[in-house]
């Protein structure tokens, strides 16, 4: 049984995997790595927010339903990939727009299930990935999107946070106080940065990386060890960069901060820390198996990551095209050497 059922699973993955490949490539062929993708650079952030993150978190929150129509949200959402490819933007972008509002319905039936708090600010950051893959389509320009894309994010990252630290005492008025920095990004979001808009992105995703740092569960699971260490220590990482985007953007203004900075030390520094730290919790969990995946090598490719983050934004900000170049290369292949490992653990202990 348990063998069918991953059976069924594989070509989810497999696109799944095709989808963050292509997000890598195109990643570094904007950076100036010469590969054939020509068609597709463009599409690098809708493939790796959309395709590859969309379709991970909507197959996370689908195994939950038993339901089994509901794959077909995740396996629209994932096809997007083959469009871009086809050179059918405006056909991929409808997929990642289907794709948001079947998360948008799954978390409804959370949420008249079971309504909480993680679970309302998880079916919020869904309405704002489908208004940004909206934007997308009207607009056909990623500035229109791209914090939605982070609402979107954000939202679901920190109500992971809230489910998975639901044992804490968090009082109501620390809750209340992340419910208002969220709101205050979703503000940001809508207003113009000429009208202060990018002041209050930075304000809250700085303010908001210090409250997950005071109050997440990180900073207890950092005394243990084995994997609630690494965990934790993922985590941090990531909090860490969240600050630094909120720095970025709330300087930005001074026309020093380079777009890649801007952009990739949120969705880079904050969203794959965040995927390192969750993956050996959710890729098991996907794929029925009951054990957590560990082994201290995987240290080894988080840290090359965070330091060749340090070194391609170093490289953005003091336009050292070869820290940048190389920075983001390594990037990629941290990436992919963590995923690697990951799977060769879990092929290892199923054996």
């Amino acid at each position: 049984m348990n063998l069918a059922n991953n059976l069924s699973k594989l070509p989810f993955m497999l696109i799944i995997l095709a989808a963050l490949i292509s997000g890598i490539l195109t990643g570094w062929l904007r950076l100036g790595v010469e590969l054939p993708l020509l068609s597709v650079y463009l599409d690098h952030g809708a493939m790796m927010t959309g395709s590859f993150l969309g379709t991970v978190i909507l197959i996370e929150r689908i195994i939950t339903q038993k339901k089994a129509w509901l794959y077909a949200f995740p396996l629209i959402n994932a096809s997007s990939i083959i469009f871009y490819y086809l050179d059918l933007r405006n056909v991929a972008f409808y997929c990642l727009i289907v794709g948001a509002i079947g998360l948008f319905y799954i978390y409804l039936r959370i949420n008249n299930k079971h309504s909480d708090l993680p679970h309302l600010l998880m079916w919020i950051g869904a309405a704002c990935w489908a208004i940004g893959n909206i934007h997308l389509l009207m607009f056909q320009l990623y500035a229109h999107s791209i914090l939605w894309w982070m609402a979107f994010l954000l939202l679901t990252i920190v109500g992971e946070r809230l489910e998975l630290s639901r044992f804490l005492p968090l009082s109501a008025t620390k809750k209340k106080l992340l419910v208002a920095l969220l709101v205050l990004f979703l503000i940001s979001s809508i207003l113009p940065f000429h009208f202060g808009g990018e002041l209050l992105t930075g304000i809250s995703l700085i303010l908001m990386a210090f409250w997950l740092l005071l109050y997440d569960m990180a900073r207890k699971s950092i005394k243990k060890p084995g994997i609630h260490q690494f965990t934790a220590f993922t985590l941090i990482c990531g909090f860490f960069w969240l600050a630094v985007s909120g720095v970025f953007y709330l300087i930005n203004h001074t026309g020093v901060i380079s777009y890649d900075a801007l952009i990739h030390s949120f969705f880079l520094g904050f969203i794959i820390s965040m995927i390192f730290a969750h993956a050996p919790i959710i890729l098991p969990s996907v794929l029925g198996l009951t054990f957590k995946p560990f082994h201290r090598i995987l240290y080894v490719w988080v840290a090359l990551f965070q330091l060749s983050l340090v070194m391609r934004i170093t490289g953005g900000l003091f336009t050292i095209s070869v820290w940048k170049l190389y920075g983001g290369i390594a990037n990629g292949v941290a990436i992919i050497l963590f995923l690697l490992s990951l799977m060769s653990l879990i092929v290892l202990r199923k054996k």
